[in-house]
């Protein structure tokens, strides 16, 4: 390689080389730390939150799924008869729920039928909202089947979490919490059992 050669390979290196301002960073590893941490903090805590939230979601779901359970309990033993009126029947769900949510958001559905092939769906969204005239209350009688249903809106503010959970307009996540079952043969109060 002639000399004239290795200048103009020495010329091109050096008009390739980053400035002088760069390489004097090139040996400096103060501050290396802070860099990263600052590269790495918004999906760290994005990930952290989006964790969290979920946790809070199934943590609610199954709040409302256990309250449903013990109330859909007192209806088939007849500790809640046919008496009961829808306001005690969403206040015994608010009671069982009331550290999580809030009692005016809860949306209640009690339906009976003859036989549990004539039950109806539950509510569902149409349209990305909830329409709450197709939710209705029926206090059972003795030896009927009956399904309840209980809908709350959860809050959802992680924008990933929102895509993967929220099927409404409002963004919120849909909490549904449904018993099917037969109550047992007690005694009826009201007069209007059969």
């Amino acid at each position: 390689m002639t000399k004239s050669e290795m200048n103009g390979k020495t010329g091109l290196l050096r008009f390739l080389r980053p400035p002088r301002i760069v390489r004097r960073f090139k040996g400096d590893r103060q501050g290396t730390t802070a860099v990263e941490f600052a590269m790495l903090a918004f999906p760290f805590f994005l990930l952290l939150f989006g964790i969290i939230e979920c946790s809070l979601l199934f943590f609610a779901g199954q709040m409302l799924e256990s309250a449903v359970d013990d109330v859909g309990r007192k209806i088939r033993t007849g500790q809640l008869d046919d008496t009961m009126t829808e306001g005690e029947f969403k206040n015994e769900i608010c009671n069982a729920t009331a550290l999580l949510f809030s009692c005016q958001k809860l949306l209640v559905d009690l339906k009976i039928a003859a036989t549990f092939d004539e039950l109806d769906e539950p509510p569902e969204p149409q349209n990305g909202v909830i329409d709450t005239s197709d939710y209705s209350f029926t206090a059972p009688c003795p030896e009927q089947i009956a399904m309840v249903t209980v809908t709350y809106e959860w809050p959802v503010f992680t924008n990933y979490v929102i895509s993967q959970v929220s099927r409404l307009n409002s963004h919120n996540a849909l909490l549904n919490a449904m018993a099917v079952f037969r109550t047992e043969p007690y005694p009826s109060h009201s007069g209007t059992c059969s």
